[in-house]
């Protein structure tokens, strides 16, 4: 009869361990990998390119610009940088951060895009971006971090690498045609 009571209180106990563990309302996590891929790839040639640099990944706008000012412009602005992170930041030995390098997977950059590199531009950061399919050498990618901006008078000009920059972004001679993708 013991036994009995032992083998009862064992399944018992299993079986409420095991009703606590998948309960519905428990969130459950898993690892997860911050490059993967191409991003992986172009992240070890920031930092063989630049050695004496910190090459972060994935870091919040927040946390390298802030709005200037009071009130509900302070708000707004901020609410507009909340959520949204940039792909790599390169600081120099002294944390002073050099420039934000992105790796665009699009032809052109997104209205969303735009948008963050005029506030890095506000603030006078340099963005600096690379294209997916042909990621660039170490020695191409030291000559554009260290690159000096175009214009001596101001310093917060957007340098671009070529072969984002070269892009043309007029529309083609093709004749027109219907491409409206409205839903009404």
């Amino acid at each position: 009869m013991q036994e009995f009571i032992v083998f009862t209180s064992i399944v018992s106990l299993g079986l409420a361990g095991w009703l606590v563990l998948h309960n519905k309302n428990m969130p459950r996590f898993r690892k997860k990998s911050v490059l993967t891929g191409g991003d992986l790839e172009f992240f070890y040639r920031l930092r063989k390119a630049l050695p004496e640099c910190t090459v972060t990944t994935q870091m919040a706008l927040s946390a390298l610009i802030e709005p200037v000012g009071i009130g509900k412009l302070r708000k707004t602005a901020m609410a507009c940088l909340e959520g949204k992170r940039i792909g790599y930041a390169i600081f120099d030995e002294d944390m002073q951060l050099l420039a934000v390098v992105e790796l665009d997977y699009r032809a052109r950059p997104t209205r969303r895009e735009t948008a963050i590199d005029a506030c890095f531009k506000s603030a006078g950061i340099r963005v600096v971006r690379f294209h997916a399919r042909r990621l660039p050498s170490t020695t191409t990618i030291r000559s554009t971090i260290y690159e000096r901006p175009r214009d001596a008078g101001f310093s917060s000009d957007l340098p671009l690498h070529d072969s984002v920059e070269n892009i043309d972004y007029s529309k083609s001679k093709a004749p027109w045609r219907n491409t409206v993708n409205a839903h009404i």
